[in-house]
């Protein structure tokens, strides 16, 4: 009964034309660049690379259903040469899923790149634009009689049957905004508005695609220092608005400085652990554990599905492992070379 509740579901949402997927990841305050283009290189560090790895629906036996997310960006900063303060930021976002019987693959790669201006010590603001390109196929020879009934009657997927096209690309483009505050004992204060999908691209399988909604992304967070100096609290918050749609995220994390090498920059900490706990408005409630040594952080994400798809999954939403590396380009006066 369970995987007949799921697959008829799992119909019901991919039968409106295999409608837009977007990036949906647990640990996204590890990489805001995914999000907004104009986050590229804005942090301490000169450029560093993260990679993640997302596997969701681990517990529907129905084959073909589960959905699983391969993350890969890079980011480098290139001090003006006119402004020292200032600087420009370059980077790569790479993301690939794949779910559903029929196969569904998501590519979307961008190349976001922005301008950063300090306002004064405290105050930086950031410009971006992110040009790539969003493609996506599908096997229609994947799709039987057997994985479209949903328990009560077989569903057409009109795409499916009468479309044309087993894959198609499109230009892809997205811009943002993004602000920074930090005070004098290193907390420090962000927040972001970007817009994705300006160019609307059509959904290319048939003659009668829709086209991709464009998304609003709004990024709130902070990392704070407490009284405690061995303790940070690291609030986040997520909401994007694709077309009817939105998600929002919100939650803490709470990072312990184990061990500390570095008064000068907060990226040479040479050890901290950090676990946090985040919930998805009306689906999930989101755990995660992490660690730094030197300039690299790991981790591990778990999703606990709360709302009625958890009938389906036994409350088994998602687990999601991540990886990031953090380096400077060379020794400074201002600057301590990661140990």
């Amino acid at each position: 009964m369970k995987n007949i509740y799921f697959a008829s579901l799992f119909s019901l949402l991919s039968a409106g034309v295999f409608a837009q997927q977007d990036r949906n990841l647990s640990t996204w305050y590890q990489s805001p660049v995914l999000y907004n283009s104009a986050a590229v290189a804005t942090g301490e560090e000169d450029f560093g690379f993260f990679t993640n790895f997302r596997s969701q629906w681990l517990t529907i036996p129905e084959p073909g259903i589960g959905l699983r997310t391969n993350t890969l960006t890079a980011e480098f900063k290139i001090p003006d040469g006119f402004s020292g303060s200032n600087n420009f930021g370059i980077g790569l976002n790479a993301l690939n899923d794949q779910t559903g019987s029929a196969k569904l693959m998501t590519t979307n790669i961008s190349i976001p790149i922005n301008y950063t201006l300090s306002l004064d010590r405290n105050n930086k603001i950031s410009i971006g634009i992110s040009p790539g390109f969003y493609q996506q196929s599908l096997d229609r020879n994947a799709q039987t009689f057997e994985n479209q009934w949903n328990g009560q009657q077989f569903v057409n997927l009109p795409d499916i049957e009468i479309g044309v096209n087993d894959s198609y690309a499109s230009i892809d483009l997205g811009t943002g905004v993004f602000y920074q505050y930090t005070m004098r004992n290193k907390t420090r204060f962000y927040g972001g508005l970007a817009l994705n999908h300006l160019t609307r691209q059509k959904i290319n399988f048939s003659f009668g695609g829709d086209r991709i909604y464009m998304q609003s992304v709004v990024q709130l967070g902070a990392d704070i220092t407490s009284r405690k100096k061995d303790l940070r609290l690291q609030p986040s918050f997520l909401y994007f608005k694709t077309g009817t749609g939105f998600n929002l995220i919100t939650g803490m994390t709470f990072e312990h400085i184990l061990k500390e090498s570095s008064q000068i920059t907060t990226i040479n900490k040479t050890t901290c652990v950090n676990y946090g706990f985040y919930y998805r408005h009306n689906d999930a409630l989101i755990t995660t554990l992490g660690f730094k040594i030197k300039g690299i952080r790991f981790g591990i994400a778990f999703d606990a599905n709360l709302s009625y798809l958890s009938q389906a999954t036994s409350s088994v939403g998602a687990i999601e492992v991540y990886f990031k590396t953090m380096h400077l380009y060379k020794k400074s006066s201002s600057r301590t070379k990661l140990k």
